[in-house]
C-alpha cells in the first residue's frame, strides 16, 4: 500500500505559528483585529495574506533573524525518516524552508505561499495553490491532497488549524494538534481523528 503523510507547518511542525508570531511582532495592533476578523467569519486567510502583504515592511536580515527563534518539534525529524511527506502550509515556503534549513532539514516537498521581498524593505506575496472557486485560503490543500489521491493508496494528515478543516474532511486518517482549533472544529463536525502533542506519537 503506498502511503503518503501531508503534514501542515505552522503550529504543527512548529512550536509556535510562524505568520502569527512575526504579525504580532511587527503589527500587534492589526494582528489583533486580524484575528478577531478570522474568528469572526469576517474575514478569510486570503484577507489576511492581502494585508499583511500591504502593510509588512522590514529589512531581510531582520526578517531571517526573526525565523531563527522559532522552534519546530524536536521529534519531527527523526519522525519523517523513512517516509513520505510533504509539507503542506497556508504559510510561506519562504519561512518553511528558511526554519527548516536551521535544523538541518532540507530533502521535503513543500506547498505553500510565495513570499519575495522586493524594493523599500516591502515583500510580494504569491498565492499559486490559490483555488478561486473557493476564495478562502492561499493554498487549497484539499485540492493538493486529491492530487496525490491518483497516485497513492492512503493518505495521513496532520494539522492544528483553520486552513487544515476541509482537508481533514477527505483524508484517510488525521492527527490533530491538542487543544487545537482543528480537533475542536473536527469534534464538532463528529469527524474521527487522533490528537497527538509531539510527532513520536503520529504512527
Amino acid at each position: 500500500m503506498k502511503k503518503i503523510y501531508l503534514i501542515d507547518f505552522d503550529g504543527t511542525i512548529t512550536k509556535q505559528d510562524t505568520l502569527d508570531y512575526i504579525a504580532n511582532k511587527f503589527h500587534p495592533k492589526e494582528y489583533k483585529e486580524w484575528a478577531e476578523k478570522i474568528m469572526n467569519g469576517d474575514f478569510t486567510v486570503k484577507d489576511w495574506l492581502k494585508s499583511f502583504e500591504a502593510t509588512f515592511k522590514t529589512e531581510e536580515k531582520l526578517y531571517l533573524e526573526l525565523l531563527k527563534e522559532i522552534e519546530i518539534d524536536e521529534t519531527f525529524k527523526e519522525f519523517i525518516k523513512g517516509k513520505e511527506v510533504k509539507i503542506v502550509s497556508g504559510g510561506f515556503i519562504y519561512n518553511i524552508e528558511n526554519i527548516l534549513g536551521n535544523y538541518g532539514i532540507d530533502n521535503i516537498e513543500i506547498y505553500g505561499n510565495d513570499l519575495t521581498f522586493i524594493e523599500n524593505n516591502r515583500i510580494k506575496i504569491n498565492s499559486r495553490y490559490y483555488n478561486e472557486k473557493c476564495g478562502k485560503c492561499g493554498v487549497c490543500k484539499t485540492n493538493i491532497l486529491n492530487e496525490y489521491k491518483k497516485e497513492y493508496d492512503y493518505i495521513v494528515y496532520v494539522g492544528d488549524g483553520i486552513t487544515d478543516i476541509c482537508t481533514a474532511r477527505y483524508a484517510d486518517k488525521v492527527y490533530a494538534k491538542r487543544a487545537s482549533y482543528l480537533e475542536l472544529k473536527l469534534k464538532e463536525e463528529n469527524i474521527e481523528f487522533i490528537s497527538f502533542d509531539k510527532f513520536e506519537e503520529v504512527e
